[in-house]
C-alpha cells in the first residue's frame, strides 16, 4: 500500500540546498562581484593618481587595500562556482549592474579617502544583504565568508575614516 503527502517537494542542488534559494544568492554574489570589481578599479585609480603632502602614506595604503580586494574578488567568484553557478567575468556586465560609480580624475589624497570610505560602506551593505540570503538559504559555508569579508571590511573603514580625523 502506497501513500502520497501533499508536501510539496524542494528541488535541491549538489549541496542538498534549495536550488530556488540558491540561484538568489548566486545573484546576489555576483552583484557583489561586480562591485568589489569597480571598487577594485578605483582604488587602483587612487594609488596610481594621489598627489600631496600624504602621497607616500596612501600610495602605500590604497595597494594594501586593492590587493586585499583582489583576494576577495577570487574567493568569491570561486564560492560562486562551488555553489553551482558561473561567476560574471565581463567589465561590461559589472558596470551594468554595480551600484558603484567608476571614479576618474581625483587627485587629492582626501578627496580618494572619501571615495574609499564611501565604496566600503557600499560594499559591506552588499555583504550583509547576501549574508542574509545565504542564512535563509541555510548556505553557512558562504554566510561565514561573507561575514569574515564584512569584519575585514569594517576595519578598513573604520582605519580610513581615522585617517580623516
Amino acid at each position: 500500500m502506497s501513500t502520497t503527502t501533499n508536501t510539496k517537494a524542494t528541488l535541491s542542488n549538489h549541496l542538498n540546498l534549495d536550488e530556488k534559494q540558491m540561484k538568489k544568492l548566486s545573484g546576489l554574489l555576483n552583484d557583489l562581484l561586480a562591485d568589489y570589481h569597480v571598487f577594485y578599479q578605483n582604488v587602483r585609480g587612487f594609488h596610481w593618481n594621489v598627489k600631496g603632502d600624504d602621497f607616500f602614506t596612501l600610495h602605500v595604503k590604497f595597494e594594501e587595500l586593492y590587493s586585499q580586494v583582489y583576494q576577495s574578488i577570487d574567493e568569491l567568484a570561486e564560492r560562486v562556482l562551488m555553489i553551482g553557478y558561473r561567476p560574471t567575468h565581463a567589465y561590461s556586465e559589472y558596470l551594468n549592474t554595480t551600484i558603484h560609480k567608476e571614479i576618474t580624475d581625483v587627485f587629492s589624497g582626501e578627496e580618494c579617502v572619501t571615495h574609499v570610505i564611501n565604496g566600503l560602506g557600499v560594499l559591506i551593505s552588499s555583504h550583509r544583504k547576501a549574508a542574509v540570503q545565504a542564512d535563509e538559504a541555510g548556505d553557512i559555508a558562504t554566510a561565514d565568508l561573507l561575514t569574515k569579508f564584512v569584519g575585514d571590511l569594517e576595519k578598513r573603514m573604520w582605519m580610513f575614516t581615522m585617517y580623516k580625523k
